[in-house]
């Protein structure tokens, strides 16, 4: 059986905020968010997750879509939320595990994927959120 995450994104002004890291050697890009714990719903592990990682209170939307990925770390089914943030401004909360973060247009999404910075599931994302970074 494969986990489901939650991820968030967040647009502005036609760019997608998308944090940084460097797991098992390489640079990932990809966007906040992770595991559901158990008795969470979607929207509060969102919530849980963009405020741990970049100190902002956010709150979903809409869902994007539902993508499978595969990483080192196994199989995942990833719903991606467009989000919209209501409190805070995105800041780096944990060096340790993501140091930076950025604001990405469609261009720069096809560069890091070209480049395989870019996650899977974000990979995947990328034909239905091509209309939202217009």
């Amino acid at each position: 059986m494969k986990r489901e995450l939650v991820a968030g994104l967040v647009i502005r002004e036609g760019r997608v905020l998308l944090v940084h890291n460097l797991k098992h050697g390489h640079k990932r890009v990809e966007p906040p968010g992770g595991k559901i714990h158990a008795g969470e719903t979607d929207s509060e592990a969102l919530a849980r997750e963009m405020e741990e990682e970049l100190g902002i209170r956010a709150e979903p939307m809409r869902l994007l879509g539902v993508y499978p990925t595969h990483s080192p770390e196994g199989e995942f089914f990833v719903r991606m939320y467009v989000c919209g943030i209501v409190e805070g401004e995105p800041r780096v909360m944990e060096p340790e595990k993501i140091p930076s973060f950025g604001w990405y247009g469609m261009d720069e999404l096809r560069r890091l994927k070209a480049e395989g910075c870019l996650v899977p599931n974000m990979a995947e994302a990328m034909e239905d959120l091509e209309g939202l970074l217009a």
